[in-house]
């Protein structure tokens, strides 16, 4: 998939391959309506499979389902595949399916159809390091290998640049504190909106006021663009996409103005929908890198997983399960009020395990699937969909 915005580099493709027996496909994406994936998660508890989204995506993923290898080519921005790249890898989520299992010992969702293997090409000034890791993990997701990274250009120093580290603020008091939400799922259905609430309580108890902007209203931008430049205290929000950023944040972030005439802490709530804390590391080292290329301090990044749930808060048996969270959540609001980052030994606590322990694996293996498996079924149901979960409509 060439993600390039202009200029025919398919020649240029295809000599890569050259020494290969493959039957090479290049799709240009330019050429197609491609949006941003929602969140919405139709396509695994409403229509199995199928994008909720009616684009040109389909084309994609009709060509997915009998592919070994994909290859993505996209340009670079802070360091990472651009929000254009970022974009077409966060829509093939009808490629798994709702159900969980433990892949080489990493809590992930099953396979709707095969595996694949994953690799990147890229232009311009990105980090080796951070690609190499992204695309293992891409690849982990779809239970295949990673094929690697490709640089476009013959520049050796802007394949191997180094991202920049921020500077770490020492604790600062403030009254006032700017929210972003970088989710692309609407408000009402945010996971992460209910932590910015739960987060807001905290802050409010300490005295804190906060403005909240939401990037899944477009309408929304151009103020949320006058207060990131204009604000000295921010807080950005976001749910783990496909291991890193949703593409949508990394638009928004990409129309910023590149200098801000006011200095400012920037720090990150990052959440995930399994429990393990080592699911969301690649994307926590990337924010870490963010605040300096956007002339920003950092405040460090909150990480937690296990959120899945909390869309689904009508359910007597969820609301309780997930009160708990939200309370946690509330205290590192006002552990932010008091102490001003994210760099403290609670926030550090906050992640919790790392790994499920092997004992954790073996009962969600005997028993515990079975009963996930059917809470979605459940769940399903009520969205009224009306095939099996694990279909395969392509």
């Amino acid at each position: 998939m060439n993600t390039l915005e202009s200029g025919n580099i398919s020649e240029q493709i295809k000599a890569l391959f050259a020494d290969k027996n493959e039957e090479i496909e290049i799709i240009n994406t330019a050429d197609l309506k491609i949006m941003h994936c929602m969140g919405c998660n139709n396509c695994w508890l409403k229509t199995p499979g199928v994008c909720a989204i009616k684009d040109d995506y389909e084309i994609i993923i009709k060509k997915l389902v009998t592919a070994e290898n994909l290859w993505v080519v996209a340009d670079t921005k802070f360091s990472f595949i651009d929000y254009r790249g970022k974009r077409v890898l966060d829509r093939v989520v009808p490629m798994l399916n709702m159900y969980i299992e433990f892949r080489d010992g990493w809590e992930r969702h099953q396979l709707r159809y095969h595996p694949l293997n994953f690799g990147v090409i890229y232009k311009g000034n990105g980090n080796r390091e951070l690609l190499e890791e992204w695309s293992m993990r891409v690849a982990r997701n779809m239970a295949g290998h990673s094929l690697g990274i490709i640089s476009l250009d013959k520049d050796e120093a802007c394949e191997n640049a180094a991202v920049p580290s921020a500077k770490c603020v020492a604790p600062t008091s403030a009254e006032h504190v700017i929210i972003i939400n970088g989710s692309p799922r609407i408000k009402k259905n945010s996971n992460t909106n209910k932590i910015i609430q739960a987060f807001a309580e905290g802050l409010e108890k300490a005295g804190i006021t906060h403005k909240l902007y939401s990037l899944s209203n477009h309408a929304e931008w151009d103020e949320a663009r006058k207060a990131f430049m204009t604000s000295d205290n921010i807080i950005i929000a976001l749910p783990l996409f496909v291991e890193c950023l949703p593409s949508l944040l990394l638009e928004f972030l990409s129309t910023l103005p590149t200098e801000r005439k006011q200095p400012a802490k920037l720090s990150f709530i990052l959440h995930g929908g399994f429990d393990e804390g080592h699911q969301l590391r690649l994307g926590e080292k990337f924010l870490q890198s963010l605040p300096a290329q956007l002339g920003c301090t950092c405040g460090g990044v909150l990480v937690k997983g296990g959120s899945f749930l909390l869309r689904n808060r009508e359910n007597s048996y969820i609301k309780k399960m997930t009160d708990k969270m939200l309370a946690s959540y509330s205290a590192m609001g006002l552990s932010f009020a008091r102490n001003g980052n994210f760099m403290t030994s609670e926030a550090k606590k906050f992640t919790g395990p790392e790994k499920n322990p092997k004992i954790g694996v073996l009962l969600f293996d005997l028993i515990f699937k079975r009963i996930v498996k059917k809470n979605f079924e459940r769940m399903a149901q009520e969205w009224g969909c009306t095939e099996p979960l694990n279909s395969k409509p392509y």
